[in-house]
């Protein structure tokens, strides 16, 4: 039995989420926050919401199932944005962080930019196509290509910079006014040159000395609404882990998320 855990961090005074903003609606201030599902962003309607979307294949790669859970939970961040209007990036990384296959970046307009009362036929297009892509990046179904087979190769070695997609996806928030979001899809497990995170846990790291490691590969994520990570824990193949190594790896990246400082947190096993 795959044992899930799930925890929201809520971090920052009322006055800060005042301070961000009203979106011209009565639906109350225009700001990014956890939503009921795994991944969901939610925000006002009349809400734009800057989003960025970071999607690790290391595990997925290796089992369609998961690989189908993570791409519907990618879809799930991205959907107030799609809706709302605001900026969207979405990436697949795998080992180095710096070098992504990048499935979408670019302003999605609002409905009045659209002049527009309702969306039509150009909403469900752009999920469409969002979908598509991502299941072929992530090989959903046996989907294959060029873009699959660029993926795969980039999961080879085995590691996974999951801080640096953070860090990169953050910068790129920073640069961008009203409500943002960085939403992780990931099992959590930071493999990289500065920190191997389930090893030291294996071994008897203390949980605390991880997080603020953690933390400090993650950086400053000071002025973003939401910083959230979906999917820790979550093993290829169903590989079970215990519930106490599943639940300090979920404690270890809510003290890492509070550690940068986003306005929220919320880290969860769930898909």
């Amino acid at each position: 039995m795959t044992i899930r855990r799930m925890r929201f961090a809520v971090l920052g005074a009322a006055g800060l989420a005042l301070a961000l903003g009203g979106c011209g609606g009565s639906s109350g201030p225009c700001a990014a926050a956890p939503g009921a599902a795994p991944g969901a962003v939610q925000a006002p309607d009349d809400c734009p919401v800057s989003a960025v979307i970071a999607v690790d294949a290391t595990g997925a790669m290796r089992d369609p199932a998961l690989a189908q859970d993570v791409s519907s939970a990618a879809l799930r961040a991205a959907e107030h944005t799609i809706t709302a209007g605001g900026h969207l990036r979405m990436i697949v990384f795998a080992g180095d962080a710096n070098s992504v296959e990048v499935i979408y970046d670019d302003d999605v307009p609002t409905l009045g930019e659209l002049d527009e009362t309702r969306r039509g036929p150009t909403e469900q297009g752009l999920r469409n196509a969002l979908g598509k892509t991502l299941d072929s990046a992530l090989g959903v179904n046996g989907a294959g290509g060029p873009l699959t087979v660029r993926v795969r190769e980039r999961a080879r070695g085995g590691t996974s910079d999951i801080a640096r997609a953070v860090r990169n996806g953050v910068r790129m928030l920073e640069q961008r006014s009203g409500a943002t979001a960085m939403t992780l899809v990931s099992d959590g497990a930071q493999a990289s040159d500065q920190l191997m995170l389930a090893r030291r846990l294996q071994a008897g790291d203390s949980e605390a000395d991880l997080a603020r490691e953690l933390g400090d590969l993650l950086g400053s994520a000071k002025g973003i609404d939401l910083v959230q990570a979906v999917g820790l824990g979550r093993l290829p193949d169903r590989v079970n882990q215990s519930a106490q190594r599943t639940d300090e790896l979920v404690q270890i990246w809510t003290k890492a998320c509070e550690q940068t400082g986003a306005t929220k947190c919320a880290t969860t096993t769930e898909l």
